[in-house]
């Protein structure tokens, strides 16, 4: 069964909903600019009380190596085991995304059919396939899945774009490992609409 990750998560409240209506990764921005960037402390408050089969993953955006492992060691307490993954959401380059202690998911935003020939070039454990904007959030619409035919494999997360309407549709078609969506569940940015949430999770995971 596909697997559900919920991303851009700044409240308690949000997160444990989202594990209960059955997500299997929550996202936690660590992106300056974004709305949703949470600091170490929120982030770790929130982890603390989170199961510990949930996939917990911190956002980057072309952060300093240090910044990032020291936001590792931060989420990381006698109450909290931390984060259990590393999304890398900017241009990084494939020497960057190794050596790190946790699994690291490599997203591209996919610009055209060619942008998906660099995931040749990366040695990381998923990729993340968002659509292309001109900043490092999303655009909030979906690619041409077209492009994925003889790119898709049991590492690939798609995200772009996907809601409620679309989100079967794509599971559907491509058979992806997991399916994430952040703006798509929001009332507004960082605030998660909890039915939307619910419907999102049970229409990816064909309930």
């Amino acid at each position: 069964m596909v697997k559900v990750k919920i991303c851009g998560l700044t409240t308690l409240r949000d997160a444990l909903k989202a594990v209960e209506y059955g997500a299997d990764a929550l996202g936690f921005n660590f992106y300056p600019p974004s709305p949703r960037c949470m600091s170490v402390a929120e982030t770790e408050s929130i982890l603390r009380e989170l199961p510990p089969h949930v996939c917990k993953v911190g956002v980057f955006v072309n952060e300093p190596r240090q910044k990032i492992e020291s936001v590792i060691r931060g989420c990381q307490t006698d109450a909290c085991d931390g984060l259990t993954a590393v999304q890398f959401h900017g241009d990084e380059d494939p020497n960057y995304c190794v050596g790190w202690p946790l699994k690291v998911i490599k997203a591209l935003r996919v610009r055209d059919r060619e942008a998906l020939e660099t995931l040749n070039d990366y040695l990381a454990d998923y990729f993340l396939l968002d659509s292309y904007s001109t900043g490092f959030g999303g655009s909030g619409t979906p690619f041409s899945w077209e492009w994925l035919v003889g790119h898709m494999s049991d590492r690939m997360i798609l995200a772009g774009g996907l809601d409620l309407g679309n989100v079967h549709r794509a599971v559907q078609e491509l058979a992806p490992f997991a399916v994430d969506v952040c703006s798509g569940v929001e009332t507004t940015p960082g605030v998660k609409d909890h039915v939307k949430m619910r419907d999102f999770i049970a229409a990816a995971k064909g309930h």
